[in-house]
Order: structure tokens, then sequence, then C-alpha cells
């Protein structure tokens, strides 16, 4: 039976052992060294979470009463906000922001998304399996208490046979979960991204709407997550800040990639390294997009931004963190506008498109008013 040692505390820790021990039980004996405080205040949560959840057998009810989960519809960074779920639709195969475009911008593109009129209104409705309804359209986030969180994933490694050790026995896997103590790789080399990241942000209002507030942050990665049988997951292999769900997504990523990945190898390793890096710069760029020094981007978001500055085209990559919508969405929040429009879009008369959004907005507003107050 492989040992798997994990070295570390509170959320990163204990979700490493919930879903190594959930994953492999039978084949892997989880031991979990704590060795941090517990964490404190609420930590944010993209709609991505939702999945890790069903795999460990953690019902929404159960969710709540450990954490005080609260649902966030959108997010607000500096002017501009970014609303989970769909924002209006594709007609003929052209993506909506393209006949928002062509209709001369007229009001925020948000204006079209259930999600931000409902966080704007203080309500909410969970999402209907109805591709008719307009609730279809909703995703939403969540805003839980990182102690109550951390407790939860406790609760279910242990169930899950996982064990808890005063010391550091050997093992053929050791996870560094240590956040930024880092304590089984503080000796590799760091890559810094404070030119493009001073800062991070950290949940400032905890509403529908939240609202995120800058955060000292020592941003960057070391040079590999995974270095023969030890690997960095979480804040412990790269930091970009993102109190906003972006680092508790990336640490979901790592756990997931350990579990297809197990048991390492050469081949694995090496896999598992490209597939950390994709998924971190990734997540970086949006982040830099965000609230982050756009003067000199990496190649990747200059690519991002050149072709979206240039015709409304959004570029994806293998891991995105984010959906295209979130993108659409952030570079517009930063002022950055395409000059021109998918000229399919001009299939359909200008005046008509108008009174198509009209009608569209006038029915999203209609189901906001209908959902329950929060």
């Amino acid at each position: 039976m492989k040992r798997v040692l994990i070295v570390g505390a509170g959320v990163d820790a204990w979700m490493a052992a919930a879903g190594l021990a959930t994953a492999t039980r039978g084949l892997a004996e989880v031991v979990v060294a704590e060795t941090a405080p517990a964490p404190s205040g609420r930590i944010a949560a993209l709609p991505s979470l939702q999945g890790l959840h069903a795999r460990l057998g953690i019902s929404d009810e159960g969710l709540v009463r450990a954490t005080n989960a609260k649902p966030r519809l959108a997010a607000r960074y500096s002017d501009g906000i970014e609303p989970f779920g769909e924002t209006g639709v594709a007609i003929d195969g052209v993506a909506f922001h393209h006949y928002w475009l062509a209709a001369g911008r007229p009001g925020p593109l948000s204006d079209w998304s259930l999600a931000a009129q409902a966080a704007a209104r203080g309500r909410f409705a969970p999402p209907s399996p109805d591709p008719r309804s307009p609730l279809s359209t909703l995703s939403y986030g969540l805003s839980l208490d990182a102690a109550g969180y951390a407790d939860l994933l406790r609760q279910v490694a242990l169930k899950a046979g996982a064990v808890v050790t005063d010391g550091r026995p050997d093992a053929d896997l050791k996870v560094d979960a240590s956040a930024g103590e880092g304590l089984l790789v503080a000796h590799e080399p760091w890559s810094d991204w404070s030119a493009w990241l001073p800062n991070g942000v950290d949940l400032a209002e905890d509403s529908l709407l939240a609202t995120f507030a800058p955060a000292p942050a020592k941003t960057g990665r070391i040079a590999q997550a995974m270095t023969g049988d030890t690997v960095a997951i979480g804040t412990a292999y790269g930091v970009i800040g993102a109190g906003d769900g972006g680092d508790l997504h990336l640490l979901q990523g790592d756990v997931s990639r350990l579990i297809a990945l197990f048991p390492t190898g050469p081949a694995a390793v090496a896999e598992y390294n490209r597939l950390a890096e994709s998924a971190l710069e990734r997540a970086r760029d949006m982040a830099i997009l965000r609230w982050g020094d756009l003067s000199k981007p990496p190649e990747p978001l200059a690519r991002k931004i050149e072709q979206f500055e240039s015709r409304g085209r959004v570029v994806t990559y293998d891991d995105e963190t984010w959906p295209e919508s979130a993108w659409i969405h952030a570079f517009l929040a930063r002022g950055i506008v395409p000059r021109r429009w998918d000229p399919l879009a001009d299939r359909v008369p200008p005046e008509r498109i108008r009174e198509m959004l009209s009608r569209m907005k006038a029915m999203l507003e209609q189901t906001a008013e209908t959902m329950a107050r929060v």
C-alpha cells in the first residue's frame, strides 16, 4: 500500500486529504501532519467547487451548516461587475457581445446577465435544469467560513480513512500543503510575479455582489510543482493573491490532478508539472487583467488583449480557470473595448438588434424581480 504524507493545515491540507482518501480508499494510506493554526475569516469559492463537493459526498445542507455558506452571484473589481453564469445568448453561432457592440453598447454588458440583475436587487434562486427558463443561465459561487470549511473537509478525510500524525513518517508521496510556509519546498527557486501583480485581492464585502479590496501578496511560483516524491499544491506552489476564489480553484485542480495521476512515476511527474504550470499561469493572467499592471503583460495575455481589442475574439488555452464570459467582462472592466465586431452580426438589422436586446433585458429584469430576497 502506498503512503501519502500531507504536511500542512487548514483548507489546503484537508482538501488534499479528503480528495485523496476518498478516491484511493484501499490503495493508499493518507497521513496528515498538521502544522499551523486553523484559518479564520471568510473565503470565496467559484461555482466549480460544487463538483468537488459532489465527489466528496458533501451536501448543500451540510455545507451550509458547517460553513454558513452564502451564494455569490457576481463580483465587483473597481467599477466593473463580473457576473457568474451566462450573459445574453449566442445567436446563429455569434456570441452575444458582438450584437451588443453592433447595437452601440446600450448599457453595461452585465445588464444582460440574470446573475447581475439579481445581485443588484439582493435576490437569489437556484438555477433551473429547464433550458427554456431564464434561471437555467444562472450560476453562482460561494462565500464560506474558512475554519468551518477546513473542519468539514477534515471530517470527510478522516471518515474516508485519513489519519493524523504528530511527526513526519516516511512516505511514497509527500504533499506540501503548508501554503506560504512551503515547509517541504522552501529550497526551490522562486519566479517572482510582483512586477505584474504587486498585490492580491481579498473579500471585502460579503454579499451576492461581492466586493474585493487590495491585499498584500507575494505573487509568483516555485520552479516545479512536483520534484521526485514531493509535490507542492495550492499556494505552496504558486500565489496569484486571488481571494476571489481563484486560488481555491487552483488548489482544487491540484488535488484533482494528483488523483488522476496517482500513483506517480516519471511520466506522471512531467505531466503533472505541465498541467499545473499551465493552469496557474492562465489564472495569473486573469488576475493581471483584473487588478494587475497591464503595461507589459505576459505574452499569452498580450495575445488575448490584442485579439479582443481588435475584433472581440476571446483566445482560450488549455486549463483555463475562467470561462469566456468572465474574460469578456474583465476586458471591458479594464476599458479594453473591441474596435470592431463579428461581421456576421450585421446580418441582423441594427433596429432589430436593439429591439431584441431591449426585450431580453426586460425579461431578465422581470425574472430577477420574482426571485426571493436574501
